[in-house]
């Protein structure tokens, strides 16, 4: 079974109702690499509080819309930094 926002805020309002702390640091969930628009998961590592880090794997937006571009791979292994790879098709054609 998957921890969702709901099942964590159960816990922590049981852990603190309890007077206790949570034994853990809850993780928050970071993007699927390809699961939304490069803007879109730049935009919720950000609103989680990472400092993110842009990995230009093939093409830059400078041409483009970054909506054209796909975001290969997602690490937020070394906090507060969040690097997110980026491909963007050279011509823009998608």
């Amino acid at each position: 079974m998957a921890l969702t926002a709901r099942h964590v805020s159960a816990v922590l309002c049981a852990s603190a109702l309890l007077g206790g702390a949570p034994a853990a640091p809850v993780a928050v969930a970071q993007p699927a690499a390809g699961s939304e628009s490069p803007g879109d998961t730049i935009r919720t590592l950000t609103d989680q509080g990472f400092d993110v880090r842009i990995n230009w794997v093939a093409g830059t937006p400078s041409n483009i819309p970054l909506s054209q571009c796909t975001v290969t791979s997602v690490n937020t292994s070394a906090p507060p930094a969040a690097y997110v790879s980026i491909n963007c098709p050279p011509d823009g054609s998608q």
